[in-house]
This record gives structure tokens, sequence and C-alpha cells, in this order.
């Protein structure tokens, strides 16, 4: 028989509030709530020996996994450290289940398997499994994209445009990514996470991510939110092209780990699920994103300029904003921006800051 006893880290999503400790009783019955990931929580089982003690069955190691729909999201292990016991508790850190995808404010509800090995891998101990409802907190959400789930589309190289972003390579380009997930969320509280579990979606992304230091704009990437493009940092936000308490933006690898982050601003206030958006393309190539969104984003708000622009996202992608904008006279350029023509004369003068 398996004696199980969990405890469950509950935290803000912020790290403030002090760890506190649910205990399951095992029976299918036990929840956890205001669920984040996080690292100063943890899941612990009690592991009872089949027999009189360890030693007696033979178990040496101790095993504790996670799954949800099928897929196992945490596995941990320890060696018995006495034998002539009967039972030793297993810890899971909270963080090891921070892919675990949920919407704010729900349920997630999840099967914890715990067994013992000998030390050829054979079960000694025998597994026990039940199911432990979490609940995400309000201003926790998740979502995964894999290959079933994502749209990747081969590239053709002959057909690349090596000019797009004002420089000339050998490279052929990666496959082009894009992911679209629905999320619930309590509007503007809620911070989410995309996880990026393709088979290749750091490399898609790595020409957008190149030369990046933490705070930089990222433009060879896209993200949006309910259709409307939004800035993305890499790593951390600008808090001077941003405010981040109202302002809504993305960020790319804030953990490490290669995911986006989409903090909500006041825009999403009463929002109960967000559509979210990211591509391996430039804004400029997303053919249902705004000129006036592209001009409020990066003309306005980031303040880059005629040169900034072209630089960043290649000479001839200009036509998706409005270039009388970019250069301050503070007009609407005609449909499709203004002609590479203009270009010319008007290299021969301050076209607007970097």
């Amino acid at each position: 028989m398996v004696a199980l006893v969990a405890l469950a880290g509950i935290g803000a999503f912020a790290g403030s509030a002090s760890a506190a400790t649910t205990t399951l009783a095992g029976d299918g019955t036990d929840t956890v709530t205001g669920f984040t990931a996080d690292s100063s929580n943890d899941l612990e089982t009690s592991i009872a020996s089949d027999g009189t003690d360890f030693d007696t069955d033979g178990t040496e190691t101790l095993k504790m996994n996670v799954s949800y729909d099928g897929e196992t999201y945490a596995l941990t292990s320890e060696d018995v450290t006495d034998g002539t016991t009967a039972s030793q508790t297993v810890n899971l850190s909270n963080d090891k289940l921070s892919d675990l995808p949920g919407d704010a404010g729900q349920i997630t509800t999840v099967s914890v398997t715990t067994w013992g090995v000998d030390g050829s891998g054979t079960v000694t101990t025998a597994e026990s499994s039940f199911q432990v409802d979490i609940t995400f907190d309000n201003s926790y959400a998740v979502t995964n994209v894999d290959d079933s789930s994502a749209t990747i589309e081969d590239v053709d190289a002959s057909g690349w445009n090596t000019f797009s972003f004002g420089l000339l390579g050998d490279d052929d380009p990666a496959d082009r990514h894009t992911y679209e997930r629905t999320v619930g969320v309590d509007g503007s509280n809620t911070t989410v996470t995309l996880n990026d579990e393709t088979t290749n979606g750091s490399s898609a992304f790595s020409d957008a991510m190149d030369d990046k230091d933490s705070g930089d704009l990222i433009h060879g990437a896209s993200t949006g939110v309910n259709g409307t493009p939004v800035l993305a940092f890499y790593q951390s936000a600008d808090s001077d092209i941003v405010d981040t308490s109202t302002d809504t933006y993305a960020v790319y690898d804030a953990n490490g780990n290669g995911e986006w982050t989409f903090e909500l601003g006041d825009d999403y206030s009463d929002a109960t699920s967000v559509d979210l958006y990211v591509s391996s393309q430039s804004f400029t190539s997303v053919d249902s994103f705004e000129q006036a969104d592209l001009n409020s984003l990066f003309i306005d708000k980031a303040d880059m300029g005629l040169y900034s622009l072209g630089s960043n996202f290649g000479w001839t992608s200009l036509g998706s904003f409005s270039l009388l904008e970019a250069i301050g006279i503070g007009m609407t350029a005609p449909a499709g921006g203004l002609s590479l023509a203009f270009l010319i004369p008007a290299g021969r003068r301050r076209l607007g800051g970097a």
C-alpha cells in the first residue's frame, strides 16, 4: 500500500506571497488553488513501502510524476535514504510545472503517480495514481504550441528577399512558424506565457534574435493580441518605450526557455479571453496588420524615424508605414505608403531619428 500526502505551494505570480501548503488525501477530491508555478512552493508526497520497509520491498529509488492529457509535465526521483524506514517524502518544486497549460482562474486536472524501483529499474513499490484539480491564479495563464498546433511553412530560399533586412546573406531561411492560441484571462490582471514546443522553433526565431540585448525591440518576428500588433522585446521590456503597468506588450525568452510572455494592458481590462499571435516573420510581412497600428507602435510609441525603420525592417518594407509621419511632417501618407522614389531627394535631408 502506498500512503500519499502531498503539499502544493500557493503563491502570487510575483513571488511576494509567503509559501503555503495544501495537504492532499490522494482520494481524487484534492485541489490546489492559486497556482502560479512558483519555485518557492512545491509538491511533496510521502510514499510508503508495500512491505515492512523499503529494504523488504527492495526499493532503492522513489519516483513521482505529474501528467496531463497523456503527457508528463514533471518527473522527479530521489534515492531511498534509509531502507529500514517504511516511508519517505519526495518533493517536486512547482516551477517544474511551468509548462502545464491552464487558463487564468480555471482548473487543470492532473494525474499524480508515485512508485519505487530497485537498482535495475524494476517496480518494487507499487504505482499509485490520483487526480488533483489545480486552479490557476487569476494572474497566471499558460498555453503551449507544438508541431501539430503550429502553422509551419517551408520558405522558398530562391524567393527569399535577402535585402529585406538591409543585409545580404548566404544562409537559407528557416521554416516560417506561426502560432495562434486562445487563452482565458482575467483582464489586464493576467500574464500569459506561450511555450514553444515545436521541433525547430528556436531556429525559426534565431535570425530575429541575433545580436539582441535584453530590452531590445524585436523587428524580425511579430506578435499580436486579438488581431492587433503589439511591441515585442528581447528578454525584458524597455520601460522607456512601454509603460509596463498599463501597456500591452510581449517579451521573448524572459525565463531563458525561448518562451513568449504577454503582458496585457488597460485595453484588455475587461477581457475574459484573448487570441495570441506569434510569427517568425517581420511585423511588416503580416498582411492582417494595419498601417495605422504599425505607425502607432513603431513611429509614435517606439519613436522610430525613417532611417531606423528602414534599417530594422528593410528599405523595401517602408510602404508598411506612413513615411510622412516617420519624417515628422504629421500627415497621413497615401494608401500603400510613399514610393521609394521619394527617398532619393529626401535622402539629402535629415529624415528622422535612429
